[in-house]
């Protein structure tokens, strides 16, 4: 069974006019979900922020942006410009819209390109991409109107392949809880401090979103042979911490290889003698962030071995 895991992502920062957004009704949220062909599954909220786990990711609220995250052949591109229409583009201060290599880009309804042309006949922007075609790449479309976003507005991101075989033996279990897949990830030694929703999907993958004040994380897993992903995203502010995390993550998993990619993070990851950097892209936006986008390659100490399908593809 094929899933799409890799992320298409959506982060608008609005006026003071439309402040604050999470006091807009469920109702709202419903609709924008919608528009791209999700649903809301659960959500949870502080005085900072609300949380909707979706049916392909997630979305987070906070007074004065919004970020979204849908995976599968979902159109996101859709809730961006429902979203848009709502608030009127005139009141929109900064848009990202970033997609991520694809393992079957083919399936998808439409493409970065597609995208970022339809966005930038309503918006002055630019679309960029860090990696290289053929491998490993992420996709950026932003506006490039008056913006500059704050030196603590952070974003790490990682993206990990192809794990290894006991982890996807694990996490195709038909039978795995909640609690079993927590324990597995050790979010109780990370995110204590987090208010936790999560999600077990059947026959098999997992959503979770975590919330702390401002401070979001997600993890989204797709352990499908044929397109086995792992995503992980935080906002925390301290880059130390996420490197911390970002090498737990590392070692419960074991992934063949991964993606790092960080706002405002300009840190020098050390993944040890296990892993190899392979693509390294560094940009400065001219809206106040640093971006970086790495790609690391396991270390092959043995032979290949021959890769037999259990199922037609």
């Amino acid at each position: 069974m094929f899933f799409e895991g890799a992320e298409k992502k959506l982060e608008i920062m609005v006026s003071k006019k439309h402040q604050p957004l999470t006091d807009k009704p469920r109702a709202f949220w419903e609709e924008l979900v919608d528009r791209c062909e999700a649903t809301i599954l659960s959500s949870v909220e502080n005085d900072k922020m609300k949380s909707f786990l979706l049916s392909e990711s997630s979305l987070f609220v906070w007074d004065d942006r919004i970020l979204m995250l849908t995976c599968g052949q979902t159109k996101l591109i859709k809730s961006a410009l429902h979203f848009i229409s709502h608030v009127g583009a005139e009141e929109v201060e900064c848009l990202f819209f970033q997609r991520k290599n694809e393992y079957r880009s083919h399936l998808q309804p439409s493409d970065f390109i597609e995208d970022a042309k339809t966005l930038s006949k309503i918006f002055d922007g630019t679309a960029l991409r860090l990696g290289k075609m053929h491998s490993h790449h992420t996709q950026l479309f932003h506006t490039t109107k008056a913006y500059q976003a704050e030196e603590s507005d952070k974003t790490c991101e990682l993206l990990m392949y192809d794990m290894s075989p006991e982890v996807i033996s694990f996490l195709t279990r038909e039978d795995l809880s909640k609690e079993e897949i927590r324990e597995f990830f050790g979010l109780g030694e990370l995110f204590s401090e987090f208010e936790l929703d999560d999600f077990v999907f059947k026959p098999y993958g997992y959503s979770l979103n975590g919330i702390r004040g401002e401070d979001y994380m997600t993890i989204h897993v797709t352990p499908q042979e044929t397109s086995p992903y792992v995503s992980f995203e935080t906002n925390l502010k301290i880059c130390k911490k996420s490197q911390v995390i970002l090498h737990h993550f590392i070692e419960r998993l074991r992934p063949r290889s991964f993606d790092v990619m960080t706002f405002n993070c300009p840190t020098e990851f050390d993944f040890g003698q296990s892993y190899m950097k392979t693509i390294h892209v560094e940009d400065d936006l001219n809206i106040g962030y640093n971006v970086h986008f790495r790609y690391y390659n396991k270390k092959l100490n043995e032979p290949e071995k021959v890769y037999r399908y259990k199922e037609l593809i």
